[in-house]
């Protein structure tokens, strides 16, 4: 049997196993897919990003190209109206650009000649070369060897107090000059504070580009011939903002200058949700990038910016905002689907099993009704056939009471037939699902009164049948046919298995909306290995003995109680009788 269930139950246990199994297998690789999607879309998007600061920077470097361009063809003779007139197209198109400049290399010696022609220019507060003292305030630049002073500004206004400033003053600004001087190619600045900043924590920058009065191939020559410098002024704010204002993809990043001294390196942070780049917040990232599986490598999210011989870092984070838009919903639709399929088929040989297991029951069933009908069905046709024989043979010499005998072994014989028949349909029907409910309104006295009639005419002669109701007895909503079924075989099994003596009793009450029925004997009684078992068809104790049976009046009596949805219990003690309690609901 073990065995058996084991072996029905494998087709079960293989779909679930492989459902399941394809189904983690399934949403694993469509969530290693969709994290790779979505990694390759962070990536993509920080590519566009870094792409769009390169192209904004190159843009400069390509305006400050043309300028000296325009020095070469001028050869270097460029006016302060001229240079006025070429530049405002171009501060009109970049918003980011502070300040362009023309800044020329001035020996000490022509110090003076340049601070007189300065002063011819008119409206400067110190027509002179000047530089920043400890305090931050703008004075008289100390003698040195040459000067390179800010000659030209555009625009004007904001950045006036630059005018005369020696660029070569300030240490971070001499090193961009000397390294563009001596590889004659544009140079950035590291991070400065510009003499015209009036914020705290505003980082800028200097692009300059070397002019030299001749070509100039070695690195002796472009000392000697260095003219001056052609120079943008940049916040790194202004820059970044204007680079991105299109661009919005809830991605946060910090900003380095990598070539700078480690505590000089930060140039801000850019906040996606403010499209604002700001100087004071933590200079190292709060998250640490591996720990997002958008960043499951820290070189992932880092970028580089090749500037003016300078490499500038950046570090990308997912903002807040972003997270939203990474929830795993394809890995999720993956799942829920598979265990969705995977239950479906599931339920359907569940479904086909237990229909099978049906039918092999049906199939069962009906052999076994075949072969205890022909067994049973016997008994009663071959009395039934000898007593017609006996009457047609010898009706003329058989006495009245031999003929009324006679035709009352018939009648006995005929009843049980109908009642073992009517059991055999009852099962089958029930087993098949097709036996029908069909309650009506009952007068249960006279009703009562019937079946214990028909019950009392095949007792034998010392047993007695007691029937105990209140009165009045109330109408009942019951199936007739099959409270009649339930009725009789209770009956008939308590006389079958009672003495000669024995004493029957049939009790019906009524509680509230329960209709009680209550069949007790004094038979041989059920022993207790027997009773979780003697609702089942063709069960019989093995305390019996000669007791003619079919082991159906029980299993015949519970599907007529499940019909009516009610309760069935039994108390039964060997050798003192057995009583069976029948609760069905009652409605008025």
């Amino acid at each position: 049997m073990v065995v058996t269930r084991l072996f029905r139950s494998l087709p079960t246990t293989f779909t679930l196993i492989v459902g399941l199994g394809l189904t983690l297998t399934t949403t694993l690789w469509v969530g290693r897919w969709e994290r790779l999607t979505r990694q390759s879309e962070f990536q993509q998007q920080i590519d566009n990003l870094t792409t769009s600061l390169q192209r904004t920077t190159n843009r400069y470097n390509e305006l400050l190209l043309s300028l000296g361009d325009l020095y070469r063809v001028a050869d270097n003779q460029v006016s302060q109206t001229d240079f006025h007139r070429f530049v405002q197209r171009a501060l009109g198109s970049y918003p980011g650009i502070q300040a362009l400049e023309w800044a020329p290399r001035v020996p000490a010696a022509e110090r003076a000649a340049y601070e007189q022609a300065l002063a011819l220019q008119g409206s400067f507060e110190q027509a002179s070369i000047l530089e920043r003292n400890a305090a931050g305030a703008m004075v008289p630049a100390a003698p040195r060897s040459e000067y390179i002073p800010v000659t030209y500004i555009e625009p004007w206004q904001g950045n006036e107090v630059a005018m005369g400033y020696d660029l070569a003053s300030d240490t971070t600004r001499q090193v961009a000059l000397d390294l563009a001087r001596d590889t004659g190619a544009i140079a950035f600045t590291a991070r400065i504070q510009l003499v015209q900043e009036t914020a705290d924590n505003q980082y800028s920058f200097l692009v300059f580009l070397p002019v030299y009065s001749q070509p100039a191939s070695t690195l002796e020559a472009r000392r000697q011939h260095l003219e001056g410098y052609i120079l943008g002024v940049f916040r790194v704010a202004d820059v970044v903002e204007e680079a991105l204002q299109d661009l919005n993809f809830g991605i946060d990043f910090y900003l380095y200058d990598q070539t700078a001294s480690s505590d000089e390196q930060f140039l801000g942070f850019y906040n996606s949700a403010l499209q604002r780049v700001v100087t004071t917040a933590n200079p190292i990232p709060k998250t640490q990038p591996g720990r997002n599986f958008l960043c499951s490598d820290q070189q992932n999210c880092t970028q580089s910016l090749y500037l003016g011989q300078r490499e500038w870092r950046i570090v990308f984070l997912p903002s807040s905002a972003y997270q939203p838009r990474y929830f795993p919903l394809s890995t999720l639709a993956t799942l829920l689907i598979g265990l969705l399929l995977t239950s479906s088929l599931l339920i359907y040989l569940s479904r086909w099993q237990a229909e099978l297991e049906r039918t092999r029951e049906l199939s069962d069933l009906k052999l076994r009704l075949f072969s205890m009908a022909s067994h049973e069905l016997r008994t009663p046709l071959s009395i039934i056939l000898v007593s017609a024989q006996s009457l047609e043979t010898n009706r003329a010499i058989l006495t009245p009471t031999q003929q009324t005998n006679a035709i009352e072994r018939i009648q006995t014989a005929a009843k049980r037939l109908s009642q073992l028949v009517s059991d055999i349909l009852t099962l089958t029907r029930a087993e098949a699902g097709k036996l029908e409910f069909t309650p009506e309104i009952i007068e249960l006295e006279p009703f009562c009164w019937q079946i214990v009639d028909e019950v009392q005419a095949s007792l034998k002669p010392t047993q007695h049948l007691l029937f105990e109701l209140p009165l009045p007895l109330p109408k009942a909503f019951l199936d007739k046919k099959l409270l009649r079924s339930l009725l009789l075989n209770l009956l008939s099994n308590a006389a079958k298995y009672s003495p000669e003596d024995g004493k029957i009793q049939l009790q019906v009450s009524l509680t509230s909306n329960t209709l009680h029925f209550q069949v007790s004997d004094q038979g041989i009684g059920i022993p207790p290995t027997a009773q979780d078992q003697i609702f089942e068809a063709f069960y019989r104790g093995d305390n019996v003995g000669s007791v003619q049976g079919t082991g159906l009046g029980l299993a015949v009596v519970k599907t007529c109680v499940d019909l009516h949805d009610g309760t069935l219990s039994v108390s039964s003690t060997l050798g003192g009788g057995t009583v069976v309690s029948v609760a069905l609901p009652w409605v008025e």
